[in-house]
């Protein structure tokens, strides 16, 4: 009798966890879903083409779409800018927080959501003064957010991908992307500052050395900043992918 006592007790506490890890199942994936709805129309609302005539008598120069910051940031003041590559899911709000957990479970208007936002890093400068502008985003499985990132491990992507664009209320940005590779989570890749040129020297010959693709047409120096995109990935323990581009100002 104690022997079936035993083994009820437990066949029961097995379908209780069963039943609670389907719940927490339903629940990640419904919050997927409204993620993805929610950002997806607020760049209906948020972004726009950008002015015909003057995309145009730029060469295709500037940023290919205008954002309305003073919406955005009317709904929530952590919006520092807004990232975009053509072609691509990434259409996304960039918000910043004092620290680097608060947006990992929380959408652009802090909403709480395990699918999260894209956010900069708290040490970073929002006017992308410091050398590297560090910005991390989920690696989701539906696609959205910064999942496309690890497609840059092909050159034919990157090839169909070369440039994004960063928008702030203030400035326009273009990121030509010179590097991707898989490195961890506390790996000198977040470095923000150098205090030497030498080191930046050392530290961009480094990511050259370690990209999965070829981009040694791309001119680039030690006056230049950088922008670092960064999500998870799952080769190894604490696993990173990267994504790192060269910043202009269009205007």
């Amino acid at each position: 009798m104690k022997k079936k006592i035993i083994f009820g007790t437990t066949a029961v506490l097995c379908l209780l966890a069963c039943v609670l890890t389907a719940a927490q199942a339903l629940k990640i994936n419904y919050e997927y879903k409204q993620s993805e709805k929610e950002y997806s129309e607020l760049a209906d609302i948020m972004v726009s083409p950008a002015d015909s005539y003057m995309y145009v008598s730029q060469g295709g120069s500037g940023a290919p779409i205008d954002v309305n910051f003073g919406a955005l940031n009317a709904m929530n003041a952590n919006v520092v800018g807004w990232l975009y590559c053509e072609g691509t899911p990434i259409n996304y709000p960039v918000v910043q927080s004092t620290d680097n957990s608060y947006y990992l479970n929380r959408l652009y208007d802090n909403q709480s959501n395990s699918a999260g936002a894209i956010f900069m890093d708290a040490q970073n400068a929002p006017d992308l003064s410091d050398v590297n502008t560090i910005i991390y985003g989920h690696n989701m499985k539906n696609g959205s957010m910064f999942a496309s990132l690890q497609n840059y491990d092909e050159q034919w992507y990157y090839g169909e991908h070369p440039v994004m664009y960063y928008l702030t209320k203030d400035h326009d940005y273009q990121i030509d992307v010179f590097a991707s590779y898989e490195t961890t989570g506390n790996s000198d890749a977040f470095t923000i500052n150098f205090d030497s040129e030498q080191t930046y020297l050392n530290y961009l010959q480094s990511r050259w050395g370690q990209s999965r693709i070829n981009t040694s047409w791309l001119p680039m120096s030690t006056a230049d900043n950088i922008i670092t995109l960064s999500t998870c990935a799952y080769d190894f323990d604490n696993a990173r992918y990267v994504v790192q581009g060269k910043v202009t100002q269009l205007n």
